[in-house]
């Protein structure tokens, strides 16, 4: 898909304890809930890869861009298929009036939520192998 969209990503957990706090409220209301901070897919990829001790180079443009290992192996191509049809580059919310009427704040950072993630999938892949 598009490596160069901002997304605002967060945490599930963090999320669902925004929920509970919602419904604790006397009254129903609308509230964004978001990090209030957003990375690209690429740096989100760049991350990633980081976390496995991978260092990732990119060559090529639009549906020809790869992502290159430090072997010169190719680990990420872009595919048409993941581009959503209504691209959106920017995806940020405001999740002031949670902060300031509930009280939330987002607590997990983006390191945390990539290391989480990459150390749940690497873990689930090494059951794999063992199996």
């Amino acid at each position: 898909g598009n490596l160069d969209a901002k997304r605002d990503w967060g945490h599930a957990k963090d999320f669902v304890e925004a929920q509970w706090m919602m419904l604790q409220q006397p009254e129903p209301k609308d509230y964004v809930i978001a990090t209030g901070e957003q990375i690209s897919v690429r740096d989100f990829v760049e991350l990633s890869a980081a976390r496995l001790g991978i260092q990732i180079s990119w060559s090529g443009s639009n549906l020809e861009e790869v992502g290159k290992d430090q072997n010169g192996r190719v680990i990420i191509r872009v595919s048409e298929k993941y581009f959503r049809p209504a691209e959106v580059e920017t995806l940020l919310g405001d999740a002031s009036l949670a902060k300031t009427e509930l009280g939330w704040e987002n607590k997990t950072s983006i390191n945390e939520l990539v290391n989480e993630m990459v150390d749940s999938d690497f873990e689930s892949i090494k059951k794999k192998v063992k199996g």
